[in-house]
């Protein structure tokens, strides 16, 4: 899949490319190869290009919403969860370049890993491709879900619309298991037929709550 995906963005097999899926435990284990370049500055790129091109579709395609409505709606796009399912859909986990001891610690499906690893491809599509390019490329792939949060408007309360989802699935409603985590924010895990499907977590119980249900409803394949 990759092969494929190189040749329709007409992606050079690139240093920039190699750095892209190169994670900082591998440089930890080549110190004497100054050479490489972990893709942490890349990672640091995308993640501002997806923020903006997510942003300015919302804006432009949805003049009628809120500041604080499209804040939300971006925030369920862009969440780790969301990035790390794209890296995973293009197949890019397979060329991750990890450490020995990342790989056994089963650093190839870490969602924070595949996150980083979607920002950073990004990125070095940006600096490749140029925004335009980039920007196409990236609402292939970000525009339905996008739209999908609109229309069903997963935007306000999640919690209710998770309930109302799963209801109409005949699937048990959602357990919400909140605790004071060290950092002394709330923590939830959100527990559906025995099964978490999203942590988060809040300064007060309600929003962690909240947010675990909107992982929830990305998670559950609901947008």
């Amino acid at each position: 899949m990759i092969e494929q995906l190189l040749k329709k963005l007409e992606l050079s097999n690139s240093k920039l490319l190699k750095m892209s899926f190169t994670h900082s435990s591998f440089l930890n284990e080549n110190l004497s190869n100054t050479d490489l370049e972990s893709n942490e500055r890349l990672e640091f790129l995308g993640d501002s290009v997806i923020s903006f091109i997510v942003a300015e579709y919302i804006y432009e395609k949805y003049p009628n919403l809120t500041e604080g409505d499209m804040s939300k709606i971006r925030s369920l796009v862009v969440q780790r969860s969301s990035l790390a399912n794209l890296a995973k859909d293009l197949d890019l986990q397979q060329h991750m370049i990890l450490g020995k001891g990342e790989e056994k610690n089963n650093g190839r499906i870490k969602e924070s890993n595949l996150c980083d690893l979607f920002e950073s491809f990004i990125g070095c599509c940006t600096l490749e491709l140029g925004i335009q390019k980039t920007k196409i490329f990236l609402l292939e792939l970000m525009s339905y879900k996008i739209d999908s949060i609109v229309k069903k408007q997963m935007f306000n309360d999640p919690k209710s619309k998770l309930q109302e989802i799963l209801q109409e699935r005949k699937i048990p409603l959602p357990e919400y298991i909140t605790e004071m985590n060290n950092s002394g924010l709330f923590e939830t895990n959100i527990i559906i037929n025995n099964k978490s499907y999203g942590k988060a977590t809040g300064e007060r119980k309600v929003d962690a709550e909240k947010s675990a249900a909107e992982i929830a409803l990305n998670n559950f394949n609901i947008l």
